[in-house]
């Protein structure tokens, strides 16, 4: 009975030995278990840690494409003023053309002014020739009259008493032939 007790004792204490080295196990595992819940929770943080990162760039990202859309919209409209100016411009050098037209227009009516006065001047020119006497007996007439006002006989009141009584005969001259 000594030897089954013995045994049992042996059985018992390797038992005990395998419980113990089981328990060493377990504990072991548990270490092990502690850790990589610790590892997880780490990664989990980190996990955290890079979602508010990425959620803070795409905040930022959202800002930009804000800024972006804006600064288009800001070149969208100056473009629409450049246009307008464009316009404005185009529409001006309209007018500057029309204008340069109209000078143009005006300059033929001076030059055909010049024409009909150098025609005129001709024409005194010739009536001179051909009545000297009526020129001279106009030119004699306004002396006596800047005499008796007191003018001198270069006075430009001569010159216009003239240039009117030559004019009056060629108005007479021109009605007569037509």
């Amino acid at each position: 009975m000594t030897e089954v007790f013995l045994s049992l004792t042996e059985v018992f204490l390797t038992l005990t030995e395998v419980f113990l080295t089981l328990a060493e196990v377990f504990l072991t595992l548990a270490e092990v278990s502690l850790t990589l819940t610790e590892v997880f929770l780490t990664l989990t943080e980190v996990f955290l840690t890079l979602a508010e990162v990425f959620l803070t760039l795409a905040e930022v990202f959202l800002n930009l494409t804000e800024v972006f859309l804006t600064l288009a919209e800001v070149f969208l409209t100056l473009t629409e003023v450049f246009l307008t100016l464009a316009e404005v411009f185009l529409n001006l050098t309209e007018v500057f053309l029309t204008l340069a037209e109209g000078f143009l227009n005006l300059t033929e009516v001076f030059l055909n002014l010049t024409e009909v006065f150098l025609t005129l001047t001709e024409v005194f020119l010739t009536l001179a020739e051909v009545f000297p006497c009526f020129f001279l007996s106009c030119k004699a007439n306004a002396r006596v009259k800047l005499i008796k006002t007191e003018h001198g006989p270069h006075s430009s009141t001569l010159v216009c008493i003239c240039v009117v009584q030559l004019l009056l005969f060629v108005l007479f001259c021109v009605l007569f032939v037509c």
